[in-house]
């Protein structure tokens, strides 16, 4: 091998070393740990609060995805009345750091697609629209839900997608949802599914039942990015 050939090789081993280094780079970059997700989503992802006064109250989570609006579940923020579907009078929501609740006010509702937008005044609030998720995901990732679980506040909970899409009948609708191995509660409904960079890939939003009745624990559901901004546009 003349030397001219031999400095060749050497060069593309470099280019193609250097390249490799860089992609694995911005992969780990792009990938964050649950510890990093959790910190950034608490700005993004709230508590709600539905309620009126002859009928009780109701938790849930939202998503804050524009300035000053946030996108959760139609149920968390309705009730359902001898099979009327009925608005609460109050919505309210709170972040993870403060104490009082700041007043929310429905500007769009889907009882099919189960979503709602809601608005709230932004003033002096610290917070960070979500950030959308423009990459393909498949069973086997892992996957991240945020949200006001059991009304404890907001937290973190880790799980992977067992279905990327899969046909499920609630609340007599058929529903097009993703599958997750993760643990839910009720207070996660409208919440964030994550993937693991961090970016919103669904609005968590009901379990399912046995023929008893009971929860079934350790799959959850939610609706897709895909539906999430078919309704907001």
């Amino acid at each position: 091998m003349n030397k001219k050939k031999y400095e060749i090789i050497v060069s593309i081993i470099i280019l193609l070393s250097v390249g490799i280094v860089i992609t694995l780079f911005l992969k780990l970059r792009s990938e964050k740990n649950s510890s990093a997700i959790y910190n950034e989503a608490i700005k993004s992802v709230v508590e709600l609060k539905a309620s009126t006064d002859d009928i009780g109250e109701s938790y849930g989570s939202a998503v804050i995805f524009d300035n000053g609006k946030a996108i959760t579940n139609a149920h968390v923020v309705s009730y359902s009345n001898l099979g009327v579907n009925t608005l609460f009078e109050s919505i309210k929501i709170r972040f993870s750091y403060m104490e009082l609740y700041l007043d929310a006010s429905l500007i769009k509702i889907d009882y099919e697609v189960d979503l709602a937008i809601i608005e709230f005044d932004d003033n002096e609030v610290d917070y960070k629209a979500i950030s959308f998720s423009k990459k393909e995901y498949n069973s086997g990732d892992s996957v991240y839900a945020i949200g006001n679980s059991s009304n404890y506040g907001i937290g973190i909970s880790d799980g992977i997608i067992s279905v990327r899409e899969v046909a499920i009948k609630q609340d007599d609708l058929l529903r097009n949802v993703i599958q997750c191995d993760i643990n839910i509660s009720s207070g996660n409904s409208g919440g964030a599914l994550l993937d693991k960079s961090g970016k919103l890939i669904g609005i968590t939003t009901f379990r399912t039942r046995d023929l008893k009745g009971n929860i079934n624990y350790g799959f959850a559901y939610s609706i897709p990015l895909k539906t999430v901004l078919n309704f907001i546009n």
